[in-house]
């Protein structure tokens, strides 16, 4: 029998973290977070910051760090990373993770001031209907923060389809925004930030064809969709 979106979400990204890949993920994504964390989204002291699709909580612990007097919670559909979020020894008393898919997440209406995703969106079954969830969850005037590396703008990226063995979403910018305002979002705008992560001389992995296309990925960047409640 064929599995549930959600349920076939959690059983690859547990196998993603048994194989260690989820702190792999800080490696490979933390330059153009550092950015949106430290440059775009204005955390306060008091801030209340949710991590959408944390992974094992690097990006949640850096919120957590700026926001001292308020607190940030990460969530993910898998298990297997909100356990090896959890039980990070440098997770200060601010910080809580759960497990949960982005559409139903265990929070209360208007919970949090901010909210940053980090290369998870194009993976929601419903991107809509998490979009609305984020929605709710923020407060009026909250800002999300939506980071993807796979998007119709960055052609380098599009072959990484095929090696992903659950499915996905290839948007565009403007197609982001589009759902963010219909989830009910007052307003949205997409941006390419370059990722100034070194990139090796050759390269022969599978997610890009050679080094050089892996430069020209870099120099694309990131999406980042900020949509304000």
């Amino acid at each position: 029998m064929d599995m549930k979106p959600e349920e076939q979400l959690r059983t690859e990204f547990n196998k993603w973290a048994d194989a260690g890949r989820g702190e792999a993920m800080e490696e490979g994504h933390r330059a153009v977070t550092d950015i949106i964390i430290n440059k775009k989204m204005n955390l306060q002291p008091d801030s209340r910051a949710l991590d959408l699709g944390c992974g094992v909580g690097w990006a949640t612990r850096l919120m957590a760090a700026k926001v001292p007097a308020g607190r940030a919670a990460g969530v993910d559909i898998s298990d297997e990373m909100i356990k090896r979020a959890s039980a990070n020894p440098a997770n200060p008393p601010n910080l809580q993770f759960k497990v949960s898919s982005g559409a139903h997440l265990p929070f209360d209406d208007n919970e949090f001031t901010h909210c940053l995703s980090i290369e998870s969106l194009y993976y929601h079954p419903d991107i809509k209907a998490t979009l609305s969830e984020v929605r709710r969850v923020l407060a009026p005037g909250g800002t999300a923060f939506l980071m993807v590396n796979l998007f119709k703008e960055n052609p380098y990226t599009h072959g990484w389809v095929q090696h992903l063995v659950v499915p996905v979403h290839l948007l565009s910018g403007d197609q982001y925004c589009d759902l963010a305002k219909q989830a009910g979002f007052a307003s949205c705008q997409s941006e390419t930030i370059p990722d100034p992560t070194p990139v090796p001389e050759s390269y022969a992995g599978k997610w890009y064809a050679d080094a050089e296309a892996m430069r020209a990925s870099h120099a694309i960047g990131s999406l980042l969709v900020t949509a304000k409640k």
